[in-house]
């Protein structure tokens, strides 16, 4: 099949630069009472559009005095960096309120919040500074402080932890020097999440696949077993979601096996979906809609 010729590639060219000017492309945060990742279904969603000077991204939800809190990334289109916001919704998923919880002078995002010994804790993306670091809640949802630095001198994108017999291990995605940030899947271990001594797994990167090695969410259980959400970035940034049923994790050892695919659906203003989350009966995926640019909602 010949390659498309000089006059096609200036059409689309002048296609996507039309489309720059009049549409966006947000993400969006979409939640349900009903979803289950067993099969997902697009229909089981509402969404929850933001204003069109900025985009909602990796919402992580939290059930906390009988309310509903999702952590999102929030970036404004006039700003170069994201910080953390929270928003809280109702039992039926529509949005209450809105508003920042945690701003460095570095871009942050994918506010993965857990809890160790009694106490909240979030260690969002911080990448642009080269660093993991984990923030302690002292006061909920909006203040958060310094708890400790985990790793310096690293690229490391949407670190997700998880405890699993007797050792937390902790998986990112870790852009080395000339490489890129989507298709390699590092492992580290160590005995406290907060711990400045990780060890790297063995067989880094255990996954080298950027359809399916980026995180996702969380690591949950479903039948006893380990799932971990990640990433298939083959066709554009984030654009579909993988269940990988995890087989093994030890010391020495990692495999894992895709189960399941959601995508976009098709023939909609939906593109890309890139972060699946869930607690007591919240389920929060985003999504990234085209929408008129000069819209305010």
């Amino acid at each position: 099949m010949n390659s498309p010729s000089w006059f096609t590639r200036l059409i689309r060219r002048i296609g996507k630069a039309i489309a720059w000017l009049f549409f966006l492309d947000q993400w969006m945060i979409l939640t349900s009472n009903a979803a289950d990742a067993d099969p997902l279904q697009w229909s089981a969603f509402q969404p929850i559009v933001p204003w069109a000077d900025r985009y909602w991204a990796d919402p992580f939800p939290v059930r906390r005095d009988d309310r509903n809190y999702i952590f999102i990334e929030e970036k404004m289109y006039a700003r170069r960096r994201g910080h953390i916001a929270c928003l809280m919704v109702d039992e039926q998923g529509g949005l209450q309120s809105q508003q920042v919880v945690l701003e460095r002078p570095y871009h942050l995002s994918y506010p993965f919040v857990f809890e160790h010994r009694g106490e909240m804790y979030m260690l969002p993306e911080t990448a642009q500074n080269r660093t993991l670091e984990a923030y302690r809640c002292v006061r909920f949802p909006d203040r958060w402080e310094l708890a400790a630095t985990l790793m310096r001198g690293i690229y490391a994108v949407d670190a997700t932890l998880l405890e699993y017999q007797n050792q937390w291990w902790l998986f990112a995605n870790v852009k080395e020097k000339g490489g890129s940030s989507l298709d390699a899947l590092y492992l580290f271990h160590s005995d406290n999440p907060l711990s400045s001594q990780w060890t790297p797994h063995p067989r880094n990167p255990i996954v080298h696949d950027i359809r399916s090695a980026r995180p996702a969410g969380r690591i949950f259980l479903r039948g006893g077993e380990l799932i971990r959400p990640s990433q298939d970035n083959s066709r554009r940034y984030g654009y579909a979601i993988n269940f990988n049923r995890i087989v093994k994790l030890s010391e020495t050892e990692y495999e894992e096996v895709t189960e399941t695919h959601f995508e976009p659906p098709r023939r909609t203003k939906i593109l890309a979906t890139h972060t699946f989350n869930r607690s007591e009966g919240l389920t929060v995926i985003d999504a990234v809609i085209r929408r008129w640019k000069f819209s305010s909602r």
